[in-house]
């Protein structure tokens, strides 16, 4: 719980900061406040391996209220940075963090066609990006969940049948190998020793499709 605050506390600022930045500061400075955040953003990919989504809600906020807001030409990364957000983060997250949005870009509306209707989209794709971002979590979710199951079976083949199985057979071999063994004795035997050599077939078969449909998925 603390962790989901702290992320949404955390997309939040992002937003803040860039709009406060957008009107307190010299419009001087802004291709260098793009440009070092933009540098601190290749850094993070570097160092991580991954886009911080922090860093590129604040770039693409910071442009887009530089250049008029609901009135931007490049109004359309707003929508690329939700889903981005919905892919990474709980839906609850991903709802508040675009409900702030949109009242800060309230601030830019004129009373023109346009600005409205950028601004009634916004309000249009936000259930959109909601459930989109919901249902893409619980695909990865369940995903996971296979895979661990997957793990779990795998390991339970490995450790416990397999061992078990060789472990029958090893004894069968070994008592058939005994004389004072009768006919109809040593027939129950390798019965045993024949099904025991079959359930090790059948959990190779079963090990190889699991893994087959694991790659599917």
């Amino acid at each position: 719980m603390a962790s989901k605050i702290f992320k949404l506390i955390s997309l939040i600022s992002t937003i803040i900061l860039a709009y406060f930045i957008s009107i307190l500061v010299n419009s001087y400075f802004y291709p260098q406040i793009i440009a070092l955040a933009t540098i601190v953003l290749i850094i993070s990919l570097f160092k991580y391996k991954k886009v911080s989504t922090l860093i590129l809600s604040f770039i693409i906020n910071f442009i887009i209220f530089i250049t008029y807001g609901l009135n931007s030409p490049v109004f359309f990364l707003i929508y690329f940075l939700l889903f981005i957000i919905a892919f990474k983060n709980k839906p609850v997250i991903t709802l508040a963090y675009s409900l702030v949005l949109i009242i800060f870009l309230a601030q830019t509306l004129d009373l023109n066609f346009n600005s409205v209707l950028t601004l009634i989209s916004l309000l249009l794709i936000t259930p959109l990006v909601y459930f989109s971002g919901k249902q893409y979590l619980a695909k990865i979710n369940t995903e996971n969940c296979l895979e661990d199951s997957e793990t779990d079976i795998l390991l339970w083949h490995s450790l416990k049948l397999k061992t078990g199985l060789y472990k029958i057979l090893d004894s069968v071999s070994l008592l058939l190998s005994h004389p004072e063994f009768t006919h109809s004795q040593k027939e129950e035997l390798k019965f045993i020793k024949k099904s025991a050599q079959s359930l090790v077939n059948s959990s190779k078969k079963l090990t190889q499709k699991i893994d087959e449909n694991s790659d599917e998925i």
